[in-house]
């Protein structure tokens, strides 16, 4: 995804549409109150999750791959927060730490099975013995048709050029892999009648249950929970998200 072009847009469409998602902020602060810090922030974005537990007073290290987005997260000047640029198959620091969270779906961004393993190689040689991964992963990724045309969603005021952005979406799955492919149209329009149009490409894979019980006993992490909503309810055949706990063996 170029996270870079979609930066300007990140913070703004999140409060506009992402409602439940939102939810997820208690259950990562739930996750730093029970196994402490230091908190490592993988795919951290704009650092909507970093903001709330620096805010707690977690000394947090944030990890993403773009650096507008980081420069998002920056600007907050917030107390015991680093910011590395870095992608999290091989980022690599002197320090280990306690937590390492990857929230939002941001492991499905690891599109084939070589990097899901060095994504989570790498993490676990960044925790100390016993420490613990979590990340939060939609079961439902590849629902829906194969093909959806562009299609529009929502409509709203951007306040930061004093313009209206109209988002439109369209997408294929690719079945045999388990991915889905978005294709994501932002046409803004100023007061004057000037047009910006910004397209944003992501995938995402599907990664069932089996799989990941497989790729975290081979990275040496032991699935210590499992849970079906971001309020660590139980899991079923409804949930729309998974939330694993895992220890780093010892």
């Amino acid at each position: 995804m170029n996270w870079d072009d979609f930066a300007p847009y990140y913070d703004w469409e999140f409060e506009l549409i992402c409602t439940k998602q939102k939810e997820d902020v208690e259950l990562w602060t739930a996750m730093a109150e029970r196994f402490g810090a230091p908190i490592l922030d993988l795919c951290c974005g704009s650092g909507r999750i970093t903001t709330a537990l620096a805010l707690r007073g977690y000394n947090i290290t944030a990890v993403d791959n773009s650096p507008e987005m980081l420069n998002i997260l920056k600007n907050k000047q917030l107390k015991k927060v680093k910011t590395i640029v870095a992608d999290i198959k091989d980022f690599n620091l002197k320090n280990q730490f306690q937590l390492a969270i990857i929230s939002y779906s941001s492991f499905q961004q690891l599109l084939t099975l070589n990097d899901q393993i060095a994504c989570l190689d790498n993490i676990s040689k960044h925790l100390i013995e016993g420490g613990i991964l979590a990340m939060d992963i939609n079961p439902r990724i590849c629902e829906g048709d194969d093909i959806l045309k562009k299609t529009p969603v929502f409509t709203g005021d951007y306040p930061l050029n004093n313009s209206t952005v109209t988002m439109f979406t369209s997408h294929k799955i690719d079945r045999v892999n388990q991915i889905k492919h978005w294709q994501d149209e932002y046409l803004e329009i100023t007061k004057s009648g000037e047009e910006k149009r910004t397209n944003i490409y992501t995938s995402l894979k599907e990664c069932s249950l089996d799989l990941m019980q497989l790729l975290f006993d081979k990275c040496n992490f032991e699935i210590i929970n499992i849970y079906g909503d971001f309020k660590q309810g139980k899991l079923t055949a409804d949930s729309e998200n998974i939330i694993y706990v895992a220890r780093k063996k010892r």
